[in-house]
């Protein structure tokens, strides 16, 4: 299949790359929250939803990823110059902010926690780490992201010759996804599965099939009956999930759910986390992805511009905002509960505006800042230097 629409630059991208990073920025500000306030406090509960139902964002970026490269390049004819420049364009604005950034945070690390015992030790450990993503938690999405790169002319060629996938990408993709969970479960043991490719299938499918069909499905889109068929019961199979995956993530967190266990089926145990999970992920990206169309309509200029500036240095935000949090925990780790739970708030404010400013300062001031940030949007690029 062949779409003859120009591939102009889509605001809702922005947008949603925008409630994405939100989601993501809520997480880490209440990471403190679920990890230090007593469980039978009255806004435990509360620390629990936002902590869990905001692990959508890291998620949704992938699929976000995955429709933006199907939705740029599946029109295009696929030749080994293509390729080569869609590998030095993410070797230059992905990879190279990559490992800078996982460099800052081993080295910070190293000075606040550990004494490794020797130079060529801790260069070991660092090249371990940067190969694996985990220089500091949030960096795995990079690093999964890589994986996508890395896969992206194979599966592109794929779903070209393939008409049977890319029609059904998206139950292919689920289903690939709970093969590859079942047999790390069952045989391969692998511990480190969040940062693998294959744990992320359903969303680069998700977002292959959005990237491909995007005019056609926006088309159907405005048929209400059509919509309604279709956001309908993803509405409630999101609010479903939500429910789920935060009930289940409280009950492990106050330590319950052993005795809820006990009345399950070993097979429900089993995979409810990874089920919870999944589909909550997943739904939200498809939700955010809808709220995103809808904002680009309904927002003011005004409130437009800001949610699409957010977006549009989302990417950098991403990589320095844990910089911030670390400093903050810092200053203030007790006190009075209106004291700390004020904190916890501004803590979530001021890492989000500081992060948002040094990414854009960057942008403006600093020559090749696609070395630190990686590359901002043209469009966005030329309003901030207005």
């Amino acid at each position: 299949m062949r779409n003859n629409h120009r591939r102009v630059s889509l605001d809702e991208i922005q947008l949603a790359r925008a409630f994405a990073i939100i989601a993501v920025l809520v997480v880490h500000a209440t990471s403190s929250g679920v990890t230090t306030i007593p469980r039978d406090s009255l806004l435990f509960p509360v620390y629990n939803f936002l902590n869990i139902a905001g692990k959508l964002g890291t998620p949704t970026f992938i699929m976000l990823s995955s429709f933006v490269l199907f939705y740029n390049y599946y029109p295009r004819v696929t030749n080994w110059m293509l390729m080569k420049k869609f590998y030095i364009k993410r070797l230059k604005f992905i990879l190279v902010p990559y490992i800078i950034f996982s460099s800052i945070y081993f080295v910070i690390k190293w000075y606040i926690y550990y004494d490794y015992p020797s130079l060529s030790f801790a260069l070991n450990k660092f090249l371990t780490l940067l190969a694996l993503g985990k220089a500091h938690p949030h960096l795995y999405f990079v690093f999964i992201s890589v994986q996508l790169y890395i896969l992206f002319p194979l599966l592109l060629i794929t779903f070209k010759k393939l008409p049977f996938l890319r029609k059904n990408a998206i139950w292919i993709g689920i289903l690939m996804q709970w093969i590859w969970v079942i047999l790390n479960k069952n045989y391969f043991h692998i511990t480190l599965k969040g940062s693998i490719s294959l744990s992320y299938l359903s969303f680069y499918f998700v977002g292959a099939y959005l990237g491909i069909y995007y005019f056609e499905i926006r088309e159907k889109m405005r048929n209400r009956s059509y919509k309604d068929r279709i956001m309908v019961p993803i509405l409630i199979g999101y609010g479903a999930m939500v429910i789920g995956y935060t009930g289940f993530m409280y009950l492990v967190r106050v330590k319950a759910y052993d005795e809820v266990a006990v009345l399950l089926p070993h097979i429900v145990t089993s995979y409810l986390y990874e089920f919870t999970w999944a589909n909550n992920a997943l739904l939200a990206g498809l939700v955010l992805f809808y709220l995103a169309h809808a904002a680009n309509k309904r927002f003011s200029s005004h409130t437009k511009a800001l949610f699409m500036e957010i977006g549009a240095t989302s990417f950098g935000i991403y990589l320095i905002h844990p910089l911030f949090l670390m400093m903050f925990r810092g200053f203030l780790s007790t006190g009075s509960p209106l004291l700390y739970h004020s904190w916890q708030l501004l803590t979530f404010i001021f890492i989000g505006l500081l992060s948002c400013i040094v990414v854009r300062f960057t942008f403006r001031y600093i020559p090749h800042y696609w070395v630190i940030f990686g590359k901002l949007p043209e469009q966005q690029k030329l309003s901030v230097r207005r």
